[in-house]
Protein backbone atom coordinates (compact mmCIF):
# COMPACT_ATOMS: atom_id res chain seq x y z
CA UNK A 1 0.00 0.00 0.00
CA UNK A 2 1.42 3.49 -1.27
CA UNK A 3 1.83 5.84 1.81
CA UNK A 4 -0.44 8.43 0.19
CA UNK A 5 -3.37 5.77 0.29
CA UNK A 6 -3.26 5.33 4.13
CA UNK A 7 -3.71 9.07 4.55
CA UNK A 8 -6.89 8.47 2.51
CA UNK A 9 -9.24 11.05 3.40
CA UNK A 10 -6.58 13.62 5.14
CA UNK A 11 -4.58 13.35 1.69
CA UNK A 12 -8.22 14.09 -0.42
CA UNK A 13 -8.68 16.98 1.58
CA UNK A 14 -4.95 18.26 1.59
CA UNK A 15 -5.39 17.40 -2.49
CA UNK A 16 -9.12 19.23 -2.19
CA UNK A 17 -7.82 22.32 -0.63
CA UNK A 18 -4.73 22.59 -3.07
CA UNK A 19 -6.82 22.10 -6.26
CA UNK A 20 -9.35 25.17 -4.90
CA UNK A 21 -6.37 27.57 -4.15
CA UNK A 22 -4.96 26.61 -7.47
CA UNK A 23 -8.53 27.06 -8.73
CA UNK A 24 -8.48 30.55 -7.45
CA UNK A 25 -5.22 31.52 -8.35
CA UNK A 26 -6.33 31.21 -12.12
CA UNK A 27 -9.52 32.46 -11.92
CA UNK A 28 -7.91 35.78 -10.40
CA UNK A 29 -5.46 35.51 -12.96
CA UNK A 30 -8.05 35.95 -15.92
CA UNK A 31 -9.99 38.19 -14.22
CA UNK A 32 -7.06 40.51 -14.21
CA UNK A 33 -6.07 39.91 -18.27
CA UNK A 34 -10.05 40.81 -18.36
CA UNK A 35 -9.76 43.78 -17.15
CA UNK A 36 -6.53 44.44 -18.51
CA UNK A 37 -7.79 43.47 -22.27
CA UNK A 38 -10.92 45.56 -21.54
CA UNK A 39 -9.07 48.81 -20.43
CA UNK A 40 -6.95 48.63 -23.95
CA UNK A 41 -10.35 48.39 -26.10
CA UNK A 42 -12.30 51.51 -23.60
CA UNK A 43 -8.98 53.70 -22.99
CA UNK A 44 -9.54 57.16 -21.68
CA UNK A 45 -9.36 58.50 -24.87
CA UNK A 46 -13.01 56.44 -25.96
CA UNK A 47 -13.77 56.55 -22.57
CA UNK A 48 -14.11 60.29 -22.47
CA UNK A 49 -15.83 60.34 -26.21
CA UNK A 50 -18.45 58.44 -24.68
CA UNK A 51 -19.68 60.57 -21.96
CA UNK A 52 -18.73 63.69 -24.17
CA UNK A 53 -21.99 63.05 -25.96
CA UNK A 54 -24.51 65.23 -24.29
CA UNK A 55 -27.35 63.82 -23.13
CA UNK A 56 -28.81 66.87 -20.80
CA UNK A 57 -32.18 67.42 -20.79
CA UNK A 58 -32.91 64.40 -22.61
CA UNK A 59 -32.39 62.11 -19.73
CA UNK A 60 -32.27 62.31 -15.88
CA UNK A 61 -31.57 58.77 -14.43
CA UNK A 62 -27.68 57.56 -15.01
CA UNK A 63 -29.40 53.81 -15.74
CA UNK A 64 -31.51 56.00 -18.80
CA UNK A 65 -27.59 56.85 -19.91
CA UNK A 66 -26.75 53.09 -20.09
CA UNK A 67 -29.53 52.24 -22.20
CA UNK A 68 -28.31 55.13 -24.53
CA UNK A 69 -25.03 53.64 -25.33
CA UNK A 70 -27.00 50.50 -26.79
CA UNK A 71 -27.64 53.10 -29.75
CA UNK A 72 -23.68 52.16 -29.94
CA UNK A 73 -23.14 48.75 -28.87
CA UNK A 74 -22.72 45.66 -30.37
CA UNK A 75 -20.16 47.17 -31.95
CA UNK A 76 -19.37 44.90 -35.27
CA UNK A 77 -16.50 44.05 -36.68
CA UNK A 78 -15.14 41.47 -39.38
CA UNK A 79 -11.72 40.34 -40.24
CA UNK A 80 -10.85 36.75 -42.59
CA UNK A 81 -14.55 35.76 -41.88
CA UNK A 82 -14.34 35.84 -38.42
CA UNK A 83 -16.79 38.19 -36.80
CA UNK A 84 -16.64 39.85 -33.38
CA UNK A 85 -19.19 41.87 -31.74
CA UNK A 86 -18.13 44.47 -28.86
CA UNK A 87 -20.19 44.82 -26.02
CA UNK A 88 -19.43 47.23 -23.35
CA UNK A 89 -18.86 44.30 -20.65
CA UNK A 90 -18.10 41.10 -23.29
CA UNK A 91 -16.87 40.79 -26.69
CA UNK A 92 -18.80 37.22 -28.71
CA UNK A 93 -16.90 35.54 -31.48
CA UNK A 94 -17.84 33.84 -34.36
CA UNK A 95 -15.02 31.50 -35.81
CA UNK A 96 -18.11 30.03 -38.27
CA UNK A 97 -21.80 29.40 -38.21
CA UNK A 98 -21.25 26.42 -36.61
CA UNK A 99 -22.31 26.70 -32.42
CA UNK A 100 -19.37 24.80 -31.55
CA UNK A 101 -16.78 27.52 -33.20
CA UNK A 102 -18.77 30.13 -31.44
CA UNK A 103 -17.62 32.42 -27.99
CA UNK A 104 -17.89 34.66 -25.46
CA UNK A 105 -15.48 36.53 -23.63
CA UNK A 106 -16.48 38.12 -20.87
CA UNK A 107 -14.17 41.32 -18.87
CA UNK A 108 -15.28 40.86 -15.74
CA UNK A 109 -13.61 37.81 -14.90
CA UNK A 110 -11.66 36.99 -17.96
CA UNK A 111 -13.92 33.85 -19.14
CA UNK A 112 -14.08 32.83 -22.35
CA UNK A 113 -16.97 30.04 -23.09
CA UNK A 114 -18.23 28.44 -25.93
CA UNK A 115 -21.37 28.20 -27.99
CA UNK A 116 -21.22 24.45 -26.39
CA UNK A 117 -20.94 26.37 -23.24
CA UNK A 118 -17.59 24.58 -22.18
CA UNK A 119 -15.82 27.11 -19.88
CA UNK A 120 -11.46 27.12 -20.92
CA UNK A 121 -9.51 28.28 -18.30
CA UNK A 122 -5.92 30.07 -18.17
CA UNK A 123 -4.09 26.59 -18.90
CA UNK A 124 -6.42 25.60 -21.75
CA UNK A 125 -4.50 25.82 -25.34
CA UNK A 126 -8.32 27.39 -26.74
CA UNK A 127 -8.78 29.60 -23.91
CA UNK A 128 -5.07 31.06 -25.22
CA UNK A 129 -6.23 30.75 -28.89
CA UNK A 130 -9.39 32.61 -28.18
CA UNK A 131 -7.57 35.56 -26.04
CA UNK A 132 -4.84 36.05 -28.92
CA UNK A 133 -7.79 36.39 -31.45
CA UNK A 134 -9.53 39.28 -29.56
CA UNK A 135 -6.40 40.77 -28.41
CA UNK A 136 -5.50 40.75 -32.35
CA UNK A 137 -8.52 42.43 -32.78
CA UNK A 138 -8.20 45.54 -30.20
CA UNK A 139 -6.99 47.81 -32.90
CA UNK A 140 -10.31 47.27 -35.02
CA UNK A 141 -12.50 47.54 -32.02
CA UNK A 142 -11.16 50.64 -30.86
CA UNK A 143 -11.51 51.91 -34.41
CA UNK A 144 -14.77 50.86 -34.71
CA UNK A 145 -16.21 52.05 -31.41
CA UNK A 146 -14.32 55.47 -32.29
CA UNK A 147 -16.33 55.76 -35.79
CA UNK A 148 -19.60 54.79 -34.03
CA UNK A 149 -19.21 57.74 -31.64
CA UNK A 150 -18.75 59.93 -34.90
CA UNK A 151 -21.78 59.05 -35.99
CA UNK A 152 -23.92 59.16 -33.03
CA UNK A 153 -22.97 62.73 -32.68
CA UNK A 154 -23.43 63.55 -36.22
CA UNK A 155 -27.17 62.32 -36.44
CA UNK A 156 -28.62 64.66 -33.37
CA UNK A 157 -31.88 64.45 -34.14
CA UNK A 158 -32.31 60.89 -34.88
CA UNK A 159 -30.88 60.12 -31.47
CA UNK A 160 -33.73 62.72 -29.40
CA UNK A 161 -35.93 60.62 -31.44
CA UNK A 162 -34.50 56.76 -30.28
CA UNK A 163 -34.26 58.80 -27.11
CA UNK A 164 -38.06 59.64 -27.37
CA UNK A 165 -38.93 56.26 -27.92
CA UNK A 166 -37.20 54.48 -25.44
CA UNK A 167 -39.46 55.81 -22.86
CA UNK A 168 -42.13 53.64 -23.77
CA UNK A 169 -39.96 50.69 -24.40
CA UNK A 170 -38.67 51.24 -20.27
CA UNK A 171 -42.58 51.63 -19.23
CA UNK A 172 -43.19 48.02 -21.22
CA UNK A 173 -40.36 46.88 -19.50
CA UNK A 174 -41.25 47.52 -16.03
CA UNK A 175 -44.53 45.83 -17.07
CA UNK A 176 -43.15 43.23 -17.77
CA UNK A 177 -41.11 42.98 -15.61
CA UNK A 178 -43.60 43.13 -12.99
CA UNK A 179 -45.87 40.29 -14.54
CA UNK A 180 -42.82 38.03 -14.31
CA UNK A 181 -42.00 39.04 -10.86
CA UNK A 182 -45.90 38.13 -10.17
CA UNK A 183 -45.35 35.01 -12.14
CA UNK A 184 -42.16 33.87 -10.13
CA UNK A 185 -43.13 34.75 -7.19
CA UNK A 186 -46.28 31.70 -7.72
CA UNK A 187 -44.11 28.98 -7.47
CA UNK A 188 -41.70 30.31 -4.52
CA UNK A 189 -44.66 28.99 -1.85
Amino acid sequence: MKKDERKGPLNKLFNSIDNFLSDEKEQTLRSKLGKEIRECIFTEDIVEKLYKNDFTGLVDDKEEIVVLYSMIFPVFVEKDNVIFRLYKHKIEVDLSDEMSDRYIYIFSDGRLTSGLFQCFKLYDDEYIYGVKKIINMIPGFKNTVTEALVNLNNNGDFNKEEIGNLNGKEIIAKNNYNELIDYLNKFKH
